[in-house]
């Protein structure tokens, strides 16, 4: 019998919270809580302007210039962030055969919901990677990147590609590794983690 769904994030909310040392875990809880657990608001969403731009562009063939587009028209605030995905973009990017990929799925542990959207394939000789881009400054760490790439595993079958999490600021692609075959155990108690943390705070 499967944990009613009690809360609703995204990956990136997941593995923002798995990347967080234990000192920091309560504020990348509220950080994420306050972000997802409310209504949408698409002006408090950091990096929406790039990520639609890769997706569209990759979509009708002009990405490149629809991320520069993006730069050029973004609050001083983000200026910064969106150039340095931008470059990070165009260096991994360049030569590379993309295809968009919508097709989000859900993944469910213990009562969190998880929403997964990879954005799209990359077509490398015989070998078809299924991608989930990652857009902020702090650099994922070797958990968090595996426990996206697992939770990928186990909701795309492999005709898809392989799961693979890039890291777009520094243009690296990350895949499956030598992992411990607890893995799923461990991704059950982060969740668990997750909603006892958010139980315990107040997000009003």
């Amino acid at each position: 019998m499967t944990d009613p769904i009690s809360t609703s994030i995204t990956l990136g909310g997941f593995v923002e919270f798995i990347t967080a040392s234990a000192s920091r875990r309560v504020t990348a809880v509220r950080d994420v809580a306050e972000m997802q657990l409310s209504d949408y608001e698409r002006s408090h969403d950091f990096y929406a302007g790039v990520r639609d731009a890769i997706t569209l562009g990759v979509a009708n063939g002009d990405d490149e210039q629809r991320v520069r587009r993006a730069v050029e028209n973004c609050n001083p605030r983000r200026r910064e962030h969106y150039e340095a995905v931008a470059q990070g973009w165009a260096a991994w990017r360049r030569g590379k055969t993309l295809r968009v990929f919508s097709q989000p799925l859900d993944w469910q542990q213990q009562g969190l919901e998880v929403r997964v959207s990879p954005r799209f394939t990359w077509q490398e000789r015989r070998q078809s990677h299924l991608v989930w881009p990652y857009f902020k400054a702090d650099e994922l760490s070797g958990d968090a990147t595996q426990a996206a790439v697992r939770v990928m595993e186990m909701l795309y079958p492999q005709s898809f590609g392989r799961p693979a999490v890039l890291d777009v600021r520094r243009g690296r692609l990350h895949h499956r590794r030598g992992r411990s075959n607890n893995i799923d155990a461990w991704l059950a108690g982060e969740a668990s983690a997750f909603l006892t943390i958010l139980a315990s705070i107040d997000v009003a």
